[in-house]
């Protein structure tokens, strides 16, 4: 039998709950002792090393060693594993715990320790973590939230309607301008950079917070209503925050992150710093190289939600079920559910299922998420028969019908703008992307 620690494998029911932080793990591997293979994942996330070494005392053991608290195989074999299940890959589960005073409220160490070394041992995933509120305590997270951006924009119950720069890059300041009124005449509450708009020379942050915000000021005077602009200040760390207090001195009336390009770290730095007064939006770009994989890295649900909220993030785009990139449909609902349902001290986060999107989409969005959602759209905007104006409006009967229970269909019969939009992109069923980037 192998060498269990004694000190290792421990129920739920015999820790301190607030002194540890659960991980939970799928594993695929060729073993003959899960035990000693979830002994040593855990021990190698830790106080252990692939020997003894003489300053791992029990003290130190006591004090920083993970505990395993279960380890679990689907299917359950209870008697014996069968011989030819044995000789391929056992299908594990894993109840992992880390003490917290091990991380100390750090984002980065926290993900190390988690699935540092480990994520180099073969088919390792993490599943879920379960943050006690020691832990959770050291994190602010985002400074305005649902209810926060709600005020700011003064938008009631409805969807908040977003729409991206397009073409993606490649546009001049006095372009980027003249859409923004646009977009803004249209009814769109949030308009955003693109991710791959950072700051080209033909193209730099100042220019176009300058032309933006002009614009939708402008448009303000006509119509009443406050947009807010994400540009985009992207960069290595060190500019980033730089670039991003220069933004709001210069009057950018919110921030756009891409948040997995960056790290986690680094948008928590921008979230917590006193000096941005401003919403800052994630955007999930990079991040399919975290969960895309059934049987490696992290689920969706953290990447894009849970961690994405203890980031500070007041709002975040990603794949929509419908659209060019989908997720599946139950996995895009769970990250929403992460980024809005009640987690401590944290403010709610605004879930922005997006990419392909168009009118013919908003009715099962908001079947499935419901009013505390971002509808963002680029092409489906600015891709309208009519031009973005119509696009924008077209978005807002769409909501407007579906917050009645009317079809969009009907409603397509009083509005040009949205039947229009019918006409050409449809009236998406459940499940089914209208255009994919795999096709």
């Amino acid at each position: 039998m192998a060498g269990y620690d004694p000190l290792m494998f421990q129920s739920f029911e015999g820790i301190d709950r607030d002194k540890f932080m659960l991980a939970l793990f799928s594993m695929k591997a060729r073993t003959s002792d899960a035990l000693d293979l979830a002994q040593a994942l855990v021990i190698e996330q830790t106080t252990g090393t692939w020997t003894a070494v003489p300053e791992e005392t029990r003290e130190v053991k006591e004090r920083s060693m993970g505990r395993v608290l279960g380890v679990y195989e689907m299917p359950d074999w209870e008697r014996e594993i069968p011989a030819e299940a044995a000789a391929g890959e056992r299908n594990l589960i894993i109840l992992a715990a880390f003490p917290v005073i091990n991380i100390n409220g750090q984002f980065p160490e926290m993900l190390t320790v988690l699935y540092g070394n480990i994520s180099m041992i073969g088919k390792l995933k993490l599943l879920d973590v379960f943050l006690p509120p020691s832990l959770l305590g050291a994190f602010k997270g985002p400074k305005f939230g649902v209810e926060g951006v709600r005020k700011l924009l003064g938008v009631g119950e409805r969807p908040v309607l977003c729409a991206m720069y397009k073409p993606c890059v490649g546009a001049l300041p006095e372009a980027l301008g003249k859409m923004a009124y646009e977009l803004a005449l249209g009814g769109i509450d949030v308009i955003k950079d693109d991710e791959l708009l950072a700051d080209p020379d033909f193209c730099r942050m100042d220019a176009r917070i300058e032309v933006s915000e002009k614009a939708i000021e402008r448009a303000r005077k006509e119509t009443g209503r406050k947009v807010l602009y994400t540009v985009n200040v992207t960069d290595r760390p060190d500019v980033m925050f730089e670039k991003a207090r220069k933004a709001v001195k210069l009057g950018a009336s919110a921030l756009m992150v891409n948040v997995y390009s960056v790290g986690y770290g680094a948008m928590q730095a921008i979230a917590e710093d006193p000096a941005i007064t401003v919403p800052v939006l994630g955007h999930p770009s990079f991040a399919g190289t975290f969960f895309e994989s059934p049987e490696y890295g992290l689920t969706s649900n953290l990447v894009l939600g849970k961690f994405a909220r203890l980031s500070g993030v007041d709002m975040i785009i990603y794949p929509s079920p419908y659209g060019k990139v989908p997720l599946m449909r139950e996995r895009a609902i769970r990250v929403a559910q992460e980024l809005t349902g009640p987690m401590g001290h944290l403010k709610r986060v605004f879930p922005g299922p997006a990419a392909g999107m168009h009118p013919g989409t908003v009715a099962i969005s908001m079947r499935d998420f419901g009013r505390d959602l971002i509808i963002g759209a680029g092409g489906g905007i600015h891709g309208h028969p009519g031009g973005a104006v119509a696009g924008g409006k077209a978005f807002h009967q769409a909501i407007e019908a579906a917050m009645k229970g009317e079809p969009a269909a009907e409603a397509a019969r009083k509005h040009p703008e949205l039947k229009a939009a019918l006409d050409k992109w449809g009236d998406a069923s459940e499940g089914k992307a209208i255009y994919s980037l795999l096709r």
